[in-house]
Order: C-alpha cells, then structure tokens, then sequence
C-alpha cells in the first residue's frame, strides 16, 4: 500500500457490498408494511430492485397500482418506519454475520486505520439498515450514513452522509474526498454525479465486466484482498 493518508469519507452500501444480495426478511418486511399501510397486497416480482432506493421502489408501487400520489406520500414515513419495526424483529434472533462478504471488516477496519471516517449509503430504510448493521456487527464501525428513505435520488445521499460525517466528527469532508463503495451501476451514477469516487465490487448482482462498463475509478471482484482495496481508495482520490 501507498503512504499518502490523505483525508477521506469511504462509504459502504450494505446489500451486495457489506452483506450478501437478496434478503427474503426485508423484502417481507417490505410488502407486509405496504399492505398494512395502503390497503393493498403486492409483490415486489418484476421490480427493479438492484441499487434502488426502498422509497423509489415503493413510488414505483404507488404507479403500478395508480395510488393517488399525494395520498401516497403523506403515508410514506408510515410505511416505512412499519417496515423497519417488521424487519427488526423479523432478524431478532438471526445472527446476519454469515451474510457478510468476503473481507468486509478487514476492509472497513483497514479505512480506520488509515484515519478516514467510514459509514454507510445504502438504499435501505434507515431503520432497516440499522438493524442489519447490528446483527452482522458492523454497527461500531460505520457512524455516518445515508438511507433509502431520506432522499429521492441516490446521488443526493452523498451530501447527506457528509453532513452526517461533520455531525459525527466535526470534520467536513468534500464530495472529492468521498468514496462510494457499491456494487451496481447506480452506485457509479451516484459518484458521477455528486462528485465523489467509486471503487465498485463485483460481489452483487453484475460481473467485474458489467461493472467496469460504466467506468467507475476502479472495480475489484470483492474486498478480500484488504491492500488491493486501500490501493484503490487511495488511487481514486489522487
């Protein structure tokens, strides 16, 4: 690894980068809450799910079934919060550490020790990434974020984890000394434009190939390699 220890927010998406994709519990949390809130069984089969923020996927649900849009977004905070309590106790006593990836915490330990502040932008509600965060011990080691429920475009998280950060910290950080770490397209399209960097991971959904398509500042197929994945986090910043 270099040796320039330049100030730096990395941060982590959770499904396909943190802990392995597709998560029955959330998407039961999901469709459960939405029926509870709007008065409507659905199905998530069919939906683009892949990088998407769970308030677009439920707006998505809201034009399939032709809801009222206003209606529907006065109840939106509702469904959501219903969902994070369903998926909390749904995961209560399931331990999430064997979803983790391979080399996550090497990896988010690794960004401490070189002094750059780590936390999480995720497409989940925070409620749900709270929990998950929690039950695959992660939590300690992830203080800022960003989440699915609090912005209507992924890009726009980035300036809310900074300003989740300067909370945390005290220190603000520049969207050009911010790293996304994520595993879809959507996650370069986030970092292209909000200015930040992006080192993709294969470990989703789409292929190194897929990936490297869209051009992010560096792919790797996972975060095993602990010196390879500071190496690019370092090379994206420079």
């Amino acid at each position: 690894m270099g040796g320039n220890h330049r100030e730096a927010l990395v941060l982590f998406d959770i499904d396909g980068t943190l802990l392995r994709a597709g998560d029955p519990a959330h998407a039961r949390a999901f469709t459960e809450a939405f029926e509870e809130v709007y008065g409507l069984p659905v199905t998530l089969q069919g939906v683009e799910l892949a990088g998407m923020l769970d308030a677009n996927i439920a707006r998505t649900l809201f034009d399939i079934h032709q809801l009222d849009h206003a209606h529907a977004h006065a109840l939106l905070d509702q469904m959501m919060n219903s969902m994070g309590t369903r998926y909390r106790q749904a995961v209560l006593e399931i331990e999430l550490r064997e979803r983790l990836l391979p080399g996550v915490t090497d990896a988010v330990k690794a960004c401490s020790i070189r002094g750059w502040e780590t936390g999480v932008l995720t497409g989940n509600a925070r409620a749900v990434a709270y929990a998950k965060l929690e039950r695959a011990g992660l939590t300690d080691l992830l203080v800022a974020g960003a989440y699915g429920d609090s912005a209507r475009e992924r890009a726009h998280l980035v300036e809310i984890a900074i300003a989740a950060a300067r909370d945390a910290t005290g220190r603000f950080y520049q969207a050009s000394q911010t790293v996304l770490v994520g595993d879809t397209p959507q996650d370069i399209q986030a970092a292209r434009e909000s200015g930040s960097r992006i080192v993709a991971v294969a470990t989703g959904r789409f292929g190194v190939d897929d990936l490297a398509r869209h051009e992010p500042d560096a792919v790797l197929p996972d975060l095993s390699d602990t010196d390879r994945f500071i190496s690019a986090v370092e090379d994206s910043l420079a």
